[in-house]
């Protein structure tokens, strides 16, 4: 009887431990797509110092959270975000708007891909 009490609750952990990676990464890809999305408007109304602020934040914040995230999600995945918003913020610097527009874009895409395949279905779980 103790193993399946214990077999219950160790289940219910793990759910609990999926649903909460799930929320987490859900809340985490609408910021930074919210916060992109800002920048590029920003950019776009030619608002380019706020807009530099703005990347330099996008840029901190992701390798804080990266360290985190990188706990249950690929490596590789997480590098090429990385690499895309380090390129965004570049870009703006060196005042190559059209390129910071790719790379937003770019950017966006990739975080949507990583919350649609690390979300459960039954795709992902078969």
């Amino acid at each position: 009887m103790k193993r399946f009490v214990t077999a219950i609750v160790l289940f219910a952990v793990t759910i609990a431990s999926c649903v909460a990676e799930t929320i987490f990464l859900d809340k985490t890809v609408a910021s930074f797509s919210q916060d992109i999305n800002l920048a590029m408007d920003e950019t776009g109304n030619e608002n380019l110092t706020y807009a530099r602020q703005l990347t330099e934040d996008i840029a901190s914040r992701w390798q804080e959270q990266q360290a985190f995230i990188s706990t249950f999600i690929n490596h590789d995945r997480l590098e090429e975000i990385g690499q895309s918003i380090i390129s965004m913020k570049t870009n703006l610097e060196q005042g190559q708007i059209e390129d910071f527009f790719v790379e937003s874009e770019v950017a966006k895409m990739q975080l949507n891909h990583l919350r649609d395949t690390e979300s459960p279905s039954i795709q992902n779980i078969l």
